[in-house]
């Protein structure tokens, strides 16, 4: 009786995407920025590695200045459990369908780079990292209102899927197939 009790708190846990007051605090950027889906809006988003990315999107499409791979875009932050549980999955898939895709962590915390940096080194995130305020834009124009929350694009800027929690790699990988092809 007691193993199901706490095999159902451990699902819950493991299984639903993270939301607390620290969440509504960091996505505060967001909701004054008042857009919506349907607005026209330009921005870029910032690397740790100084690489930057031009995001379009006009008329509810996506046009990203490279468009070279497909995308997985993953809305984090340093102290979610779920999304701590995704990263060795995500690098798996990264490292996999380097030539063709990759995965960008979108951190929806303010001025802690320091902090964002320790949590990469101490995750050992394999892939690209991107921060400011741009990533409040992009999850409110994608309305992103929990964490982990992904979505991934064709080549071509093309909205695929969105997910929420934490996915099963075999499920991603699925997928990612789907929008490299």
């Amino acid at each position: 009786m007691k193993f199901k009790f706490f095999l159902v708190i451990f699902i819950m846990i493991f299984f639903t995407s993270c939301s607390s007051d620290k969440e509504n605090s960091s996505t505060e950027n967001t909701d004054n920025a008042s857009l919506t889906q349907s607005e026209n809006t330009d921005f870029t988003l910032k690397f740790l590695d100084d690489r930057k990315m031009y995001v379009k999107y006009h008329e509810q499409a996506f046009n990203f200045d490279d468009i070279a791979k497909a995308k997985l875009f993953v809305f984090f932050t340093t102290w979610c459990a779920p999304c701590k549980a995704q990263i060795p999955h995500l690098n798996n898939l990264n490292d996999k369908y380097q030539d063709r895709f990759e995965v960008i962590a979108l951190f929806l915390e303010e001025n802690k780079e320091q902090e964002i940096l320790t949590f990469i080194e101490d995750e050992k995130i394999k892939f690209p990292v991107a921060i400011g305020e741009n990533n409040f834009v992009f999850s409110k124009v994608l309305n992103v209102s929990s964490i982990p929350t992904m979505v991934l694009f064709n080549t071509k800027g093309e909205k695929i899927k969105e997910y929420l929690g934490i996915i099963p790699e075999e499920m991603l990988d699925i997928d990612i197939q789907k929008a490299i092809m």
